[in-house]
């Protein structure tokens, strides 16, 4: 496969069931999830993946060594005791920092299982989802739950493929059923390491930032879906029928970046990424992105990079 199609073709859980002959211990949860407790000897596995797209979610915790993450052209170093969540939208690449041995568990939600799990997404700080830095630092009673969930999933998903198939339903629900209890406790451990903590709104206030939330997500939603083609703050708040001044009060209320921000961290994003990996022409990469020309792509990214996309491909 080809760079270009692999940034066109994001890879799902059939795909990934590729890397159960390097894991200790790994199994397929259907169309739902896949898991993998993965132990590499740092002499013989010196190369780095490369750069591939997962379309669901992936979270990756290290237990020994240090790996670099890179995700949307940015490199993390990830510690013991640290944690990752990668979204679809992010290319991921890693590699081995020296010869040590390295320990992860990696587990792999599918898209269709995301989006059909019942989780409320209001218990989730926005602001987290645009923090510079997302590796989590865990401490030793986080990382021990969070292993714990995992082989559960793990022994949920062995338990599946072993039962007739009038109890898979049952165990496939189990199985999304610690899928969501897991996500809340990766949202508690996020949220409690929030610096500035504020008092308990009361009842009414509390419903007015409910909603107020309600929109951010829902506008991130459909940045998600549409940011390749649309870049105003009018579309999207058209979609969600407020006007633009008003979606930029509320996203800038609540993540603390203004919706235009927001936007442009996504087109750029995905622009680093196409032009760092998909071997796209520059003028490929600007009719992907929707704009009427090169020039216009080239004026629009050394804006907000300061760097033209000649210049940012070549570093």
């Amino acid at each position: 496969m080809s760079s270009e199609q692999e940034m066109e073709k994001k890879l799902n859980l059939n795909d990934i069931s590729n890397i159960s002959h390097i894991s200790e211990s790994f199994s397929h949860a259907g169309q739902d999830y896949i898991f993998s407790h993965m132990i590499f000897d740092g002499i013989v596995s010196r190369q780095a993946i490369e750069p591939v797209r997962f379309e669901g979610m992936s979270i990756i915790v290290v237990v020994r060594g240090c790996i670099n993450i890179t995700s949307s052209s940015n490199c993390h170093i990830m510690e013991p005791r640290s944690l990752v969540v990668l979204g679809p939208n992010d290319i991921i690449s890693s590699s081995l920092t020296n010869n040590e041995t390295v320990e992860i568990y990696a587990l792999f939600l599918s898209h269709e299982l995301i989006s059909s799990i019942n989780f409320d997404v209001n218990i989730i700080n926005p602001r987290l989802l645009f923090d510079a830095d997302p590796v989590l630092r865990l401490d030793p009673d986080e990382q021990q739950l969070l292993q714990s969930y995992f082989n559960l999933l793990h022994l949920c998903a062995v338990n599946n493929n072993d039962t007739k198939q009038q109890l898979s339903l049952i165990t496939s629900s189990i199985g999304r059923n610690i899928v969501v209890a897991l996500m809340y406790q990766l949202a508690y451990a996020t949220e409690k390491r929030q610096i500035l903590k504020t008092m308990m709104p009361d009842d009414e206030q509390r419903l007015t930032r409910s909603r107020k939330v309600n929109y951010v997500h829902d506008f991130l939603s459909l940045l998600q879906q549409h940011y390749r083609q649309e870049r105003t703050v009018a579309f999207y708040a058209g979609q969600l029928c407020i006007s633009p001044k008003y979606l930029s009060l509320l996203v800038r209320e609540v993540t603390g970046r203004t919706a235009a921000t927001i936007i442009d961290q996504f087109v750029i994003n995905e622009a680093k990424n196409m032009l760092r990996f998909s071997g796209y022409t520059i003028q490929q990469v600007a009719y992907k992105l929707n704009f009427p020309n090169q020039s216009a792509f080239g004026k629009y990214f050394k804006h907000i990079t300061g760097l033209s996309p000649t210049a940012f491909r070549s570093n």
